[in-house]
C-alpha cells in the first residue's frame, strides 16, 4: 500500500510538476497567471479539480453516509449554482484580463470605470487572506486524516507531506505548475472514485441489488426517500431550505479567486467557450460519480457510529480493496486536496504581493515567499483548528462567495457603485457568513444565501438612500463598449457624500 502511495502520489505529482517548472519563462506574469499560455481543456480540468477537494472525499461523503439522499439535492444545487455562474462570469472575465494586465482578482474588478480603487483592492485581499487560509487548512486536514487511516501514519504527518509537496512544485513552477499537476490529480481522483464504484457494485451482485442493499440500510426512512424531510428544519420546507441553500453554495464560486484565475488566463472568446462546455460538461459527470460513490459507502459499511463519518470513503476502500489499490486510492484522495491548496495558496501570495501594497509590489522572490509565508499559515491552522472538514470548508466557501462574489457580481454589470460603497456590500456579505457560522444556524441553512442576501439589502439601501446622479454628459471616446485611447476614459465621478453614483458613458478600462 505504502509504494502504491508513493508512486501514484508522490511519483506522478513530483514528476508532473517538475515538467511544468521547466517550461516556466521566470516572470511575475508566468508565476500567477501562466502567461496565459495554457490550453482552455486544462484549464477547465485544472478549475474542476481545484473545486473538488476535500470536501468531496471527506466532507461530502461524510454527509452521504450519516444523511443518505440529502446529497442528491446537495449536489444538483452545487451544479445549478455553477451553472449560473459560468455564463455570468468567465467571457466577462476573459475580456476584461485581455493582455492578462492583471495578476489577482481583486486586481482586476477594482479597476471600475477607469478609476484605480486601492481601498476596495485592499480589502478584497484581507478577505482573500482571511478565508482561503481556512480553506487551504481545511485541504491539508483532509490529506492528514487519510494518511492516519490508511497508513496508520500521525495526524500531523499527512499535512506536513502535503504542505512539502505543494511548496516544491509551487515555488519552482507557480500557477503554471499548479495547473499541470491538477489535471493529473483529477485524473487520480476519478479513477480512484470510479475503482471503488465498480467495486462495490460488483459485490453486490449488479446495480439492482446495490439500489436494494442501500435502502435496506435503512428502510422506510427519510435516509433513503428521495425527498427527504428529516432535515434541520423538518417537512416540506426544510427540504426546500436546504435544496436553496445548496444553490448559494454553489453561486458561492463567484468569489473563489483560485477558481476564477482560470478564466483570467483564458486568451480568448473561443477558448472560454471551449472552457466552459470542457468545464462544466465534466462537472456534471464528475458529480453523479462521486454522488453514486458517496451513497455505496452506506452499503458497503454497516457500523455508523463507530468512526468517524468524514472518513467512509477511506475506509470503504480498504473493506474491499486490495493493499495496492488502496495506494491508489488514498493517492487519488490526495491529489483532491492538494489540487486545491496549491491554488489557494497562490492566490494569497498574489494578494499580498498585489493586493494589499500601493503600488503592487513586482518581484518574484517576493511572489515565492509570500508562497512559503501562506503554506505555513495554512499548516498550522490546520494543526490546530478543532472544526471538521465540512464546517471549515462551507464557512470559507461561502464566506468568499457573500464578500468579493457580491462585489463581483457589480463590477461585471458595470454597476455605478462608489468605492465606499463596494465595500460595504462586501463587509455586510462577509461579516453576515461569519456571524452565521458562530450561531451555528448553518444547521438551517448554508451560509451563503443570507450572505447574499445581505450584501444585497445594504446595496438597495445605498441605491434608494444615499444615490446622487449626476449630469448627462457626452463621451467624447464614443458610446457605450466603444474603444478608448486610455484607461482614465470614462472614469466615475462621485459627488460629496454619495455611496452610488451615476457613471459616465464610456467602456470599461
Amino acid at each position: 500500500m505504502l509504494f502504491s502511495f508513493l508512486f501514484f502520489f508522490l511519483g506522478i505529482t513530483c514528476l508532473v510538476g517538475f515538467l511544468a517548472a521547466r517550461e516556466s519563462r521566470k516572470s511575475e506574469e508566468d508565476y500567477f497567471l501562466a502567461s496565459q499560455s495554457v490550453s482552455p481543456y486544462t484549464l477547465a480540468f485544472s478549475g474542476n479539480a481545484s473545486k473538488f477537494s476535500g470536501f468531496i472525499f471527506s466532507g461530502f461523503m461524510g454527509v452521504a453516509y450519516l444523511d443518505g439522499t440529502a446529497v442528491i439535492w446537495l449536489g444538483l444545487g452545487l451544479l445549478l449554482g455553477d451553472f449560473l455562474v459560468y455564463f455570468l462570469t468567465v467571457y466577462r472575465l476573459q475580456k476584461m484580463n485581455v493582455g492578462g494586465w492583471a495578476l489577482s482578482i481583486a486586481e482586476l474588478i477594482t479597476f471600475w470605470n477607469g478609476e484605480n480603487r486601492v481601498w476596495l483592492r485592499r480589502l478584497i485581499g484581507f478577505l482573500t487572506l482571511f478565508f482561503l487560509s481556512f480553506y487551504a487548512a481545511a485541504q491539508l486536514k483532509a490529506g492528514g486524516k487519510a494518511l492516519e487511516v490508511a497508513l496508520g501514519q500521525p495526524f500531523y504527518v499527512g499535512i506536513l507531506l502535503s504542505t512539502v509537496v505543494i511548496l516544491f512544485y509551487c515555488w519552482s513552477g507557480g500557477i503554471r505548475a499548479s495547473i499541470w499537476t491538477d489535471s493529473a490529480q483529477i485524473i487520480m481522483m476519478t479513477l480512484s472514485l470510479l475503482l471503488i464504484l465498480v467495486i462495490a457494485v460488483d459485490r453486490e451482485g449488479g446495480i439492482a441489488n446495490m439500489l436494494a442493499s442501500f435502502i435496506a440500510t435503512a428502510p422506510g426512512t427519510d435516509q433513503v426517500a428521495l425527498i427527504p424531510q428529516n432535515l434541520s428544519v423538518g417537512g416540506y420546507s426544510g427540504w426546500m431550505l436546504f435544496c436553496v441553500g445548496s444553490i448559494g453554495f454553489g453561486m458561492s464560486i463567484l468569489g473563489q479567486p483560485h477558481i476564477l484565475i482560470r478564466a483570467m488566463a483564458l486568451k480568448s472568446p473561443q477558448d472560454a467557450t471551449r472552457f466552459i462546455l470542457t468545464s462544466y460538461t465534466f462537472e456534471v459527470l464528475f458529480t453523479l460519480l462521486f454522488t453514486a460513490v458517496g451513497l455505496s459507502t452506506r452499503v458497503i459499511l454497516q457500523d455508523a457510529g463507530l468512526f468517524d463519518a468524514e472518513l467512509a470513503l477511506f475506509l470503504s476502500a480498504k473493506e474491499m480493496l486490495p493493499p495496492l489499490a488502496v495506494g491508489f486510492v488514498l493517492a487519488g484522495v490526495f491529489s483532491s486536496t492538494l489540487s486545491t491548496a496549491d491554488s489557494q495558496i497562490l492566490s494569497c501570495s498574489a494578494s499580498l504581493l498585489r493586493d494589499l501594497p500601493e503600488p503592487p509590489k513586482q518581484s518574484l522572490f517576493l511572489a515565492k515567499s509570500g508562497t512559503v509565508s501562506m503554506a505555513l499559515l495554512a499548516t498550522v491552522i490546520a494543526l490546530f483548528g478543532e472544526q471538521d472538514i465540512l464546517s471549515l470548508i462551507a464557512f470559507a466557501y461561502s464566506g468568499l462567495g457573500a464578500s468579493i462574489g457580491s462585489v463581483l457580481v457589480l463590477r461585471l454589470l458595470n454597476d455605478s457603485i462608489s468605492e465606499w460603497g463596494a465595500m460595504l456590500v462586501s463587509l455586510a456579505g462577509g461579516t453576515t457568513v461569519v456571524v452565521w457560522h458562530v450561531l451555528d444556524f448553518s444547521a438551517y441553512i448554508n451560509e451563503s444565501l443570507p450572505g447574499f442576501i445581505a450584501a444585497f439589502l445594504v446595496y438597495c439601501i445605498l441605491k434608494l438612500g444615499f444615490s446622487r446622479r449626476a449630469p448627462s454628459q457626452s463621451n467624447p471616446q464614443g458610446p457605450e463598449g466603444g474603444s478608448c485611447s486610455s484607461a482614465a476614459a470614462g472614469r466615475e465621478r462621485i459627488p460629496a457624500g454619495g455611496f452610488l453614483t451615476v457613471r459616465w458613458p464610456g467602456r470599461v478600462g
